[in-house]
């Protein structure tokens, strides 16, 4: 059916106020999430507490607005037919996805459980942020993917 990449523009995104809804929250878990790395890198660099303490938050803050932006983005998949070629690619999204939040989500654990992990624990958290951080690349690059080869959400 679809034979080139160059596919017909898609009209299945979640509107608000005529605007795909998807496109518009996915740029704030990214953001927040590589703020915190670079917060860390800073607490480590300096030793100022302050600095760890905004880390933390931004995670918080990429961990929900990933929360968001993958729901939204689950309503916009769901639109496509099973038959549809990019569904793989947005799959390979999705997969992204997930790792993301299931990192975000064991970093703040590690944080809420000991407090100190910075110091106690700082290896296997510099671990866990490092695979977030290529989980964030992996699942913009796919998405930039699906938006400028697959034309998905262009309308």
């Amino acid at each position: 059916m679809f034979s080139s990449p160059l596919l017909p523009t898609s009209y299945f995104l979640l509107p608000i106020f005529g605007h795909p809804f998807h496109p518009m929250t996915v740029h704030f878990p990214i953001a927040f999430y590589l703020l915190g790395v670079l917060l860390t890198l800073a607490y480590l660099w300096r030793g100022r507490a302050d600095y760890e303490q905004f880390a933390y938050w931004s995670f918080t803050l990429s961990w929900l607005a990933a929360l968001v932006a993958s729901l939204t983005g689950l309503v916009d998949q769901n639109q496509l037919e099973l038959a549809d070629p990019r569904r793989e690619n947005v799959n390979s999204h999705i997969t992204a996805g997930v790792a993301l939040l299931i990192l975000n989500g064991l970093l703040l654990y590690l944080r809420f459980r000991w407090p100190d992990v910075l110091t106690s624990r700082r290896w296997p958290y510099l671990g866990l942020m490092l695979l977030g951080t290529i989980a964030v690349l992996a699942t913009a690059w796919l998405g930039a993917d699906l938006v400028y080869r697959w034309r998905v959400g262009i309308l």
